[in-house]
């Protein structure tokens, strides 16, 4: 007879929904009446008592904005602190005056990236790939190109755009600049 294996941890999608009508401040009739399911019915999956299909599991996680995977991961992925040490980060040669350092956020498939500028630098070539892209200035002045429209940002200013389309950095201010960046993209 075959040994069982043990199976990867269940999402404990109630506890998973408490926890995010409390962070978003909601009721359990507010979840109810924008994803169209019951209260009871929600009031019974939080406390454990019913399961719940992929097709409601997905009216819930729209109603908090995420995606089903994301839903899911809550808890699962990142039940533990999974800590990115420094010297896995990668250095990635995007041009003169630019200190550009990735890390590959595990669990979660997002990459995490550092951006330094000096004064009057550019990436040397425009980009694109797959997925999302978030951009954050620290501090100092950008200038983000997408499609060849440029788009001046200063501190505290983010950005979300479809990392599909060319997109570049440059600082044409004299001080230095410094961002973050989020891309849900496997840059290669």
């Amino acid at each position: 007879m075959p040994t069982p294996k043990t199976s990867a941890p269940v999402p404990n999608v109630g506890k998973i929904l408490k926890h995010l009508r409390a962070r978003h401040r909601v009721s359990v009739r507010d979840v109810a009446e924008r994803s169209g399911l019951s209260p009871s019915f929600i009031s019974a999956v939080e406390r454990g008592e019913s399961d719940i299909s992929l097709g409601r599991l997905a009216r819930l996680a729209q109603f908090f904005e995420q995606d089903l995977g994301a839903f899911l991961g809550f808890s699962t992925q990142l039940s533990r602190p999974n800590f990115v040490r420094g010297e896995s980060r990668t250095r990635v040669n995007r041009g003169r005056g630019v200190s550009y350092h990735v890390l590959h956020l595990p669990g979660i498939d997002l990459d995490f990236i550092v951006v330094r500028m000096a004064p009057h630098s550019a990436f040397k070539n425009e980009l694109a790939h797959e997925g999302i892209d978030v951009l954050y200035v620290i501090e100092g002045d950008a200038i983000l190109r997408i499609d060849g429209a440029d788009y001046p940002m200063t501190t505290d200013d983010c950005c979300v755009f479809a990392a599909g389309y060319r997109h570049g950095l440059r600082n044409d201010s004299a001080r230095p600049a410094s961002l973050i960046a989020v891309t849900t993209g496997r840059m290669h």
